[in-house]
């Protein structure tokens, strides 16, 4: 999330290396059920946005890309390289 208002803690709220607190005004921004089709939430993007954001601050960056699959590392690390590496 890219800080507009470093004040507004739903504005400055960026994952980083480590773990961190998830102030308690991000979620008032998450709806209070979670809707499933199937194929998608019923969410707006601002809402998924959110619930990402704090579920990997929350972890830290480090701990989320050690959580995932060896091959979605791979994909992760062609898409921060892309322009400089294809892959």
């Amino acid at each position: 999330m890219v800080a507009n208002n470093a004040s507004d803690p739903k504005n400055s709220y960026i994952p980083r290396r480590y773990g961190q607190p998830i102030p308690a005004e991000l979620f008032e921004s998450l709806p209070e059920r979670f809707e499933f089709t199937g194929e998608d939430l019923f969410w707006s993007d601002e809402q998924v946005q959110n619930a990402i954001l704090m579920l990997v601050g929350s972890l830290g960056l480090q701990r989320f890309v050690q959580m995932l699959p060896p091959h979605s590392r791979e994909e992760l690390m062609c898409i921060l390289e892309e322009g400089q590496l294809k892959c």
